[in-house]
């Protein structure tokens, strides 16, 4: 019906000089899944006229659509998407088109990139061999996001490879690697945790706390660090966790 009914005035609205008009019309092309309206909404998409607002719904759209254009335009836009845009895009595309994506994931920005790994985690998407790549990335915040994916997913990671995450310079990469530590629940990762009880950042040594907890084993070794640990703050942490009552 709104096919039949609608699109006369909507190619009106779309070809307006009126912005707000031009807006309103993507949206209720969005909201009535009015494929028909693709040709137009391309002829915008590539027009001069189409503004920054304008190309972010367009995608959104596009992507809603399972249009494969999308692809393309997602790693050539006209204006410099924010990580937040790419993560809606990425957010609505299906399978079929995220694959393409990852397939040519080098020639993503890196707000991009970022996005694309957050959405492989939000969607639980089993890509262990992609996630397993970028963790030997020169780039931390792609280790941090790959660390933080498989995290969510559950997906395990060997205590020697864990080590060295641990260990990074980076706080943030050693926070994604204590709470991946907690999803493996591996008790050989244990005195690798213990080590971060003593970290210098607050929420690493929280999350390391945490990860023991969830350990065979960890309750006992959070007891040792409340008595017997040299760093003050391992001490402090461990008897949080344990709630103060051991």
């Amino acid at each position: 019906m709104a096919e039949k009914n609608f699109q006369g005035w909507l190619r009106r609205w779309l070809s307006s000089r009126d912005w707000s008009e031009r807006m309103n019309a993507l949206f209720l092309i969005e909201d009535l899944q009015m494929k028909a309206m693709l040709l137009e909404m391309e002829r915008l998409y590539r027009s001069d006229r189409v503004t920054r607002g304008e190309e972010e719904k367009l995608l959104t759209i596009f992507a809603r659509f399972d249009y494969s254009p999308v692809v393309t335009y997602v790693l050539e836009p006209k204006y410099e998407l924010t990580e937040f845009a790419y993560r809606v895009i990425f957010g609505h595309m299906s399978e079929r088109l995220l694959r393409q994506v990852e397939q040519r994931f080098d020639e993503l920005t890196r707000a991009g990139k970022c996005a694309f790994v957050d959405m492989i985690g939000i969607r639980r998407r089993e890509e262990r061999s992609f996630l397993l790549e970028l963790l030997a990335s020169d780039e931390s915040e792609l280790r941090v996001r790959a660390l933080k994916a498989m995290a969510e997913i559950g997906m395990p990671l060997e205590a020697e490879r864990l080590k060295q995450h641990l260990c990074s310079s980076h706080w943030q990469e050693r926070l994604m690697a204590a709470r991946l530590a907690g999803k493996c629940r591996e008790e050989r990762l244990l005195p690798l945790l213990y080590e971060r009880l003593s970290d210098r950042s607050f929420v690493v040594r929280s999350e390391a706390a945490a990860a023991i907890a969830r350990l065979p084993g960890g309750r006992t070794a959070l007891r040792a660090a409340a008595r017997t640990a040299s760093d003050r703050y391992a001490r402090d942490m461990a008897r949080q966790w344990l709630g103060g009552g051991e």
